[in-house]
């Protein structure tokens, strides 16, 4: 991609747009950044760009004629998304960016549940395997800032977490391997229907063909009939399928069954580790361990180099993250579900009685995954948030529901319930996302820290 001497509008000020800023300035585009908003944090992050880079605060702007590139906080009904497709020459995302600046492999890891430890599994067995590898993307370090100096070289293998929103600005993004762990309801306020979500997430496989591969969840009912031959969402494009299964062999791919973990080519299979052995909690982090191995595979790692990796791995935080254990009760932080799907699937890690927390934004999303798993897991459920009325409703008698007032209050009390009802663990699965008072899930799942570690 040529970028010196020409001219790019990049809109937004978050991570992402500031790398692409960066990186465009250094390769000497012709660069002008703008952000809605004006504060003093935004005049710093302006202030340290340098001269290569014009900023304008307050509004965003596009510059007839110029390559533009979006910031995935940029919904498509946004005035300045509309205005970019409008006035611009060509329309980008930063992961697209990335994509044309960069010549060496890439996995993209997207999906509903799961994305971040996916994406740094894959990166962590890679690099157990003597494959130098780097994760990057919506996990918190923008893609672009991989090519701000010498690190990495394109012999290195990229593995980016990439989102929907991410994805709806991407037009000849192909990576090497593309991995969807999951599809659940989620983003509707955004997408507007299920169906606008799932193509959005089709995206990542849209470019592939044959020398590529893609990781297909076959326990997933929706992803098990991807790249059928005239499917209207994700069609054959010629690329390798490597199937992943918690129910039994696959002849490609990744399987386990009776706790152990197996690898398969051409229907051969290998024994790579004990269930056991792997740390993260829960049938779903045995899903994603699974994944993970599918994906390295065409890097040519062996079970031993798999079963050193995996057995290394000790997960990420705000993900059924273990805090401390308080009189007999256990508190797991797994602030990261920011969706119904995803606190089903934390309650189906524990075997013993739970008192659930939680409630935050309210994005309107069907809770029906959450409520069936409810009744005989959950004693007790502490709500809180701009969700917690209508989550109380929808739970009924399912459970003893509390709502209180904040997550301190529900904390505390979450504690009084498993004490009086014989429950050992207390988990907080907000089953929403965190803008109604933090500025993100991390900032969230830390004040929940505090707050057990103050008990």
């Amino acid at each position: 991609m040529k970028v010196e001497g020409r001219p790019f509008s990049v809109i937004g000020m978050g991570r992402s747009g500031l790398a692409a800023a960066r990186v465009l300035a250094r390769l000497g585009a012709d660069v002008l950044l703008s952000d809605r908003a004006d504060d003093e944090a935004l005049r710093g992050r302006a202030a340290s760009l340098g001269p290569g880079v014009a900023v304008v605060l307050g509004r965003e702007v596009v510059r007839p004629g110029d390559t533009v590139v979006l910031s995935p906080g940029i919904p498509p009904s946004a005035p300045a998304f509309r205005e970019a497709y409008r006035s611009g020459g060509e329309v980008l995302g930063e992961v697209e960016l990335f994509y044309r600046l960069w010549s060496g492999r890439i996995v993209a890891v997207t999906g509903t549940d799961g994305k971040s430890t996916v994406t740094t599994l894959v990166a962590h067995l890679l690099n157990a395997g003597g494959v130098r590898a780097h994760a990057a993307g919506n996990l918190g370090n923008a893609l672009c800032d991989l090519l701000a100096g010498d690190d990495p070289d394109p012999s290195d293998v990229v593995v980016a977490e990439v989102s929907c929103f991410q994805l709806v600005t991407c037009s000849r993004f192909r990576p090497f391997v593309a991995v969807v762990t999951n599809l659940a309801e989620d983003h509707l306020e955004v997408h507007g229907s299920f169906d606008a979500y799932v193509r959005a997430k089709a995206r990542v496989v849209a470019n592939q063909a044959a020398g590529d591969w893609f990781v297909r969840n076959r326990d997933d009912p929706i992803l098990a009939g991807w790249l059928r031959t005239g499917h209207p969402v994700a069609p054959d494009n010629g690329q390798g399928v490597l199937e992943v299964s918690r129910n039994g062999p696959v002849r490609d791919g990744a399987w386990t069954w009776d706790g152990v973990l197996h690898a398969a080519r051409r229907a051969r299979s290998v024994v790579v580790l004990a269930r056991a052995g792997f740390a993260p909690v829960g049938p779903h982090n045995t899903e994603n361990a699974l994944l993970a191995m599918a994906a390295a595979l065409p890097f040519g790692l062996d079970e031993e180099a798999l079963a050193r990796g995996l057995a290394s791995y000790r997960g990420l935080p705000h993900r059924i993250e273990f805090v401390r254990e308080v009189r007999g009760v256990r508190f797991y932080n797994d602030s990261k579900a920011t969706n119904p799907h995803a606190a089903a699937t934390a309650l189906r890690a524990f075997d013993e009685p739970v008192v659930l927390i939680a409630g935050g934004y309210e994005k309107g999303l069907p809770l029906d995954p959450l409520l069936a798993r409810i009744p005989g897991r959950c004693k007790a459920v502490v709500l809180c948030g701009d969700s917690a009325e209508r989550m109380a409703r929808e739970m009924g008698d399912l459970a003893p529901v509390d709502v209180v007032g904040d997550l301190d209050a529900a904390v505390a009390r979450a504690f009084e319930r498993a004490r009086e009802a014989g429950a050992t663990v207390v988990l907080f699965s907000p089953a929403a996302s965190s803008y109604d008072r933090y500025h993100g899930f991390e900032e969230r799942g830390e004040h929940f820290r505090r707050v057990v570690e103050g008990l």
